[in-house]
């Protein structure tokens, strides 16, 4: 059993989700309720304007201690958004997934059977069926099959969000510069850990919109180029 009886940590980074924090905690919550062992779930604001704060307050209020918030005392981004959550993670797997509700917790079970039966350190979620803007899925179509060519790793869709990994393999992933976490498997996998996939069920998008914008394209080029250059070190 790992730290204070935890088992699993579940990290959300967070900027103006307050449609669907409510409704994503409670799915998160029928999942993790059913497997054996403690979880706490970190929600990582991102200086939200909206009332995402005031929500996760209420949600870690109303939930004995499993919800933890991480307020960032600055706008950040994602990337250290998810650093701050899994440095912040005392159990033995850490969950990471988007606050959107694209990403859906019932794969979380199928994550945790795929890294027992592969004895892996991360396993990834595969948007096979993208639900998505078409300028959006082929962009990071694109992305995917050149990391694959330059790489030689196998996996499909590197840049999704929706990952399990061990807490040790979670210590020594680079997350250095806004970015950086959209290369968290071949940060592993350059240093020797071993990844997974699963195809997972990308839902379409219900409240607000995408943050992604097509000219981050040519600076996710250049972040690809430094993993590489630090072979995935941080």
């Amino acid at each position: 059993m790992a730290e204070n009886g935890v088992e699993y940590s579940v990290v959300v980074p967070v900027y103006n989700e307050e449609e669907s924090l409510e409704v994503l905690f409670g799915e998160i919550r029928q999942v993790m309720n059913g497997l054996p062992g403690g979880y706490e779930v970190f929600f990582v604001n991102d200086c939200s304007d909206d009332s995402s704060i005031e929500i996760i307050r209420r949600l870690s209020g109303e939930n004995g201690g499993v919800v933890r918030l991480i307020d960032l005392p600055r706008r950040s981004g994602q990337t250290c958004a998810l650093r701050a959550g899994i440095e912040a993670a005392s159990g033995r797997v850490i969950i990471t997934l988007d606050a959107d509700l694209q990403n859906d917790p019932a794969d979380i079970l199928r994550l945790l059977e795929k890294m027992r039966e592969d004895n892996c350190d991360m396993v990834c979620g595969w948007r096979l069926a993208r639900r998505d803007t078409f300028l959006k899925a082929r962009l990071s179509k694109l992305g995917n099959v050149l990391q694959r060519l330059f790489t030689g790793m196998r996996i499909h869709d590197i840049s999704c969000t929706l990952r399990a990994f061990k807490k040790e393999a979670g210590r020594r992933i680079a997350l250095n510069w806004e970015g950086q976490h959209r290369f968290i498997p071949l940060s592993l996998s350059l240093q020797g850990f071993k990844v997974s996939e699963i195809v997972s069920n990308h839902r379409d998008r219900r409240f607000g919109h995408s943050k992604y914008g097509h000219k981050r394209i040519f600076r996710v080029m250049v972040d690809f180029l430094r993993v590489m250059a630090a072979k995935g070190r941080r």
